[in-house]
């Protein structure tokens, strides 16, 4: 979906640039402004102090090094695995929340917590927008309690037909670190995304950063504020959201079709399709194996036992033609 000419014009304006005379741990500032521009217009986060990440997970990562080892950290369940394993390989320890039809169950986040690391503008895998009142209460004891709300937006720009929600960082910019990825918006392959976090957050990645020598790459920033600084990105952003609502509504027309029920279509590049047991995940899961199509399950988004079961339907990343053809014998497979 990304215009090529757009492409090659921004890798060659950052190919311009001469080579650095140090590295930074902050960011380009080109690409600094760029994101807290775009996350104003977008987002509808003001004065944003920026760092640049190699990722949301990468920023994961970082801020689990910045907890002592041992520290529990809340996460949601079923939930982005990813981000488990960046959080256990600090040393941390995964704590398990429900997730519901409003999204994180706030009323059961346990006591004694150093974060809580959740998806609320479109919930990994599920898909649900944590709802505007379960916001408010997560900051107010995140306040109480003392502990970081790790805010991923990973894909916060997609929705459809639906007013967007405040940002967490926007409701409580002293105790949520907000991240952002380039991932879904351009490519995976950029390595690039953003961290806003309060000021003793922010002082204690830079920190570790100077103590590890760790740099977020500076190719994808140039190419980010490039794309940024000629209008490429918000033509693609408009792009982008024009394909994917006509994805979306192909996807969620085959499965009702199919006798299916659908959540999580708000927002976001994937729906998700529930499933009555394992035992059928398992099936629809080979059927659509042996049609050459290759189906995500609920089972493996999961920290402990799978308590759901369902199919999790990206529809952001094939072909329009692989999709359609997926969509067409969705119905075999899941009969």
């Amino acid at each position: 979906m990304l215009d090529r000419a757009a492409w090659r014009r921004a890798w060659r304006a950052a190919a311009d640039a001469l080579p650095d005379a140090e590295p930074d741990p902050v960011g380009l500032p080109a690409f600094r402004a760029a994101v807290a521009e775009h996350l104003l217009r977008h987002r509808g986060l003001p004065d944003a102090a920026v760092l640049a990440t190699g990722g949301s997970t990468s920023a994961v990562a970082e801020l689990a090094r910045t907890f002592p080892a041992g520290a529990r950290v809340a996460v949601e369940e079923p939930g982005y695995q990813r981000a488990v394993g960046a959080l256990r390989a600090a040393g941390l320890v995964p704590v398990p929340v429900p997730v519901d039809g409003a999204g994180l169950v706030v009323d059961a986040l346990p006591a004694g917590l150093a974060a809580m690391y959740c998806t609320p503008a479109h919930q990994f895998p599920l898909g649900a927008r944590l709802s505007a009142a379960r916001r408010v209460a997560l900051v107010e004891r995140a306040r109480a309690e003392g502990f970081l709300v790790v805010e991923d937006d990973y894909d916060g720009e997609l929705r459809y037909d639906v007013a967007p929600l405040p940002l967490l960082a926007a409701l409580g910019p002293d105790v949520v670190a907000h991240l952002g990825t380039a991932s879904k918006l351009l490519t995976p392959t950029l390595g690039v995304g953003w961290l806003v976090a309060p000021p003793a957050v922010r002082a204690a990645v830079l920190d570790l950063r100077e103590r590890t020598g760790a740099r977020p790459a500076r190719a994808g920033q140039r190419v980010f504020a490039a794309l940024a600084a000629h209008g490429d990105l918000a033509r693609h952003l408009r792009r982008l959201r024009r394909e994917l609502a006509a994805r979306r509504a192909a996807v969620v027309d085959a499965v009702r079709a199919a006798g299916l029920p659908v959540a999580g279509d708000a927002a976001g590049a994937h729906v998700f399709v529930p499933l009555p047991d394992a035992a059928t995940e398992r099936a629809v899961l080979a059927a659509a194996a042996e049609q050459g199509v290759e189906l995500d399950g609920l089972a493996r988004h999961h920290l402990g036992p799978p308590g759901r079961h369902g199919l999790v339907l990206g529809y952001a990343e094939p072909p329009r033609a692989d999709l359609d053809r997926a969509l067409g014998l969705l119905p075999t497979c899941i009969n």
